[in-house]
């Protein structure tokens, strides 16, 4: 039978997680921390009372509401959250009735998490304001709604047939399945329903343990951006944990990898991050509440550990030091202790595919990151081989960051060797590239084998890449075999304007000296000018290197143009 049952997500801290496991009927237990949520509390209970007023905040949702009413003890709030989910849930139902698929199915159910979950806990925590007949509409939507999500091919919505594509139902390391996930837990808690609950402990928690049983170092194969997605993944994993059940040691592992993954992908200034993948929100990779709620979640979840500590002082030293949006002001209630600095100058994530480097961990440093991994995500670009440097400012980036869309995937884009054809260029596919790093405690060896990337074509043989990073010079040599009507063009993405000196090409305080070959022909593009459909380059530009005879080798210098020696 469902029901309020003792508040099921308050005991278990679902959804929030922001309380201690316990039956907290009694005083909020955030509202007086003298550790500093009370603040958070704070500026939480304003963001809800101007819903409350029917200031309609961009993002509130119910489970705000839900959660401020259980914190405070106003029914008041309580009202609003049930008032948002029956407005959902008339709303969905007056589809159905038009014979129309409601808006949670809307995007292949990619919000089927969020207004799922707002259902739940408003249930639980709210569920003495619903009538038993309301209690029953709602489930009948929960239920037909996850049967849709579960069960593609046979989808239905008032008994029409409405299948859809199944997008990201079978891949845990893709951020719909997330949401997919999000939805089937709160729903199956809130409800007690030992269907879905048999269904997450003996297929979909198991599915997502063997799909990161195996991969290490933290971060997504999505990218930086949709990479974030992790942040649901360790909010829903510790409602698992809370609620009873049995840790899962490979995620335990990637909660603890991913704090030091974001530690080391930030740039030393702490206000931006790689711009590896997708940037569909903001093409440019700032600092945003999503970077300090994965952090905060996946403290939350091991926060006796190295990595905690590390990711306790880079939450304490951020640009960001509380959140921007209301609709994260939740997460800034949970705890935090005290931080310890990082004293690893380079990580790389073989999971994801990713490495950065730094020369110091003060603001001033030299910073890069570089991609060389398993390639098989569709928010992931053509990037294998490509890199960045970061001196306070870009030095050379993707030119993704400086377009209109941020999802500018194509090879032209990344600073990687690009094969030409007459037909075209030679895309990169889904594969699995390799990397070995090697220190010598003041410069790190990189070398990276690109050639599987290729492997698709019958035109590029081989590519071999290996970077020296060091804190004044970084090489770049590259050595590849490929058919004759092939070109191998060198490329480097710059946010300043680069100019001939001499041999050498300098933008800003960056300088491009060719080694090898010792003249190469050279290009320079304004991005702004090229045209592309469905595209506009803001900023940029691009210096190319055309000439090589199976090897390129470049150095790059960070202070402007030495004398050659």
């Amino acid at each position: 039978m469902l029901g309020h049952k003792k508040n099921r997500f308050w005991k278990y801290g679902i959804g929030m997680l922001l309380v201690p496991v316990c039956a907290c009927a009694d005083v909020p237990p955030l509202v007086d921390d003298p550790g500093g949520n009370h603040r958070a509390w704070v500026r939480f209970e304003s963001w809800v009372r101007g819903a409350l007023a029917d200031r309609k905040p961009y993002g509130f949702r119910a489970r705000d509401a839900a959660l401020a009413g259980r914190l405070s003890g106003r029914e008041a709030y309580c009202r609003l959250a049930v008032t948002m989910v029956e407005k959902q849930v008339v709303g969905a139902e007056k589809a159905i009735s038009a014979g129309l698929r409601p808006r949670i199915a809307e995007d292949s159910y990619l919000q089927v998490g969020p207004m799922l979950s707002d259902l739940a806990v408003t249930m639980d925590w709210c569920g003495h304001l619903l009538e038993e007949e309301q209690k029953s509409r709602w489930t009948v939507y929960a239920e037909q709604t996850l049967t849709n999500v579960w069960n593609p091919t046979d989808a239905a919505w008032g008994g029409k047939a409405y299948p859809w594509s199944g997008w990201g139902i079978d891949n845990p390391g893709n951020n719909y399945y997330y949401s997919f996930l999000e939805a089937t837990q709160y729903w199956a808690l809130a409800s007690d329903s030992q269907y879905w609950l048999r269904v997450l402990k003996e297929d979909k928690w198991p599915h997502v343990a063997a799909y990161f049983s195996n991969y290490h170092g933290g971060g997504s194969r999505e990218g930086t951006g949709y990479g974030l997605s992790h942040a649901k993944l360790f909010e829903v994993y510790r409602t698992w944990l809370r609620s009873g059940q049995a840790s899962i040691p490979a995620l335990d592992r990637l909660v603890r990898e991913s704090m030091e993954y974001w530690v080391h992908a930030t740039v030393p200034t702490l206000d931006m991050v790689a711009a590896i993948g997708d940037q569909a929100r903001v093409s440019m990779p700032v600092m945003y509440d999503y970077h300090r709620k994965l952090m905060l979640l996946a403290y939350a979840l091991a926060p006796e550990s190295r990595e905690a500590r590390n990711a306790a002082w880079w939450l304490r030293h951020i640009n960001l030091q509380e959140m921007g949006d209301g609709a994260n002001f939740r997460y800034d209630l949970l705890q935090l202790g005290k931080g310890q600095k990082p004293d690893k100058t380079w990580y790389y994530s073989p999971g994801a595919g990713h490495l950065f480097a730094r020369t110091t961990w003060n603001q001033g440093a030299l910073w890069m990151s570089m991609v060389a991994g398993i390639y098989d995500e569709d928010h992931a670009h053509q990037d294998q081989g490509s890199f960045a440097l970061y001196q306070r400012k870009w030095l050379t980036v993707t030119e993704n960051v400086f377009t209109h869309s941020g999802i500018q995937q194509n090879t032209d884009v990344q600073n990687l060797l690009r094969f030409v054809t007459p037909e075209g260029d030679v895309g990169q596919k889904f594969s699995k590239n390799n990397l070995r790093v090697k220190s010598d405690g003041s410069r790190l060896l990189i070398h990276a084998d690109l050639s599987p990337a290729y492997a698709h074509s019958e035109l590029v043989f081989r590519w071999n890449r290996m970077l020296l990073f060091g804190a004044k010079e970084v090489v770049i040599d590259d050595d590849y075999a490929v058919d004759d009507k092939v070109q191998a063009v060198w490329q480097l993405n710059l946010p300043r304007q680069p100019r001939r000196r001499g041999k050498d090409i300098q933008a800003g305080k960056l300088c491009i000296r060719p080694r090898e070959p010792v003249a190469p022909e050279v290009r320079i593009i304004h991005w702004p000018e090229v045209k592309r459909e469905y595209e506009t380059f803001r900023s940029g530009w691009k210096v190319e290197l055309s000439g090589g005879k199976g090897r390129y080798r470049v150095s790059l210098f960070v202070n402007g143009c030495p004398p050659d020696s």
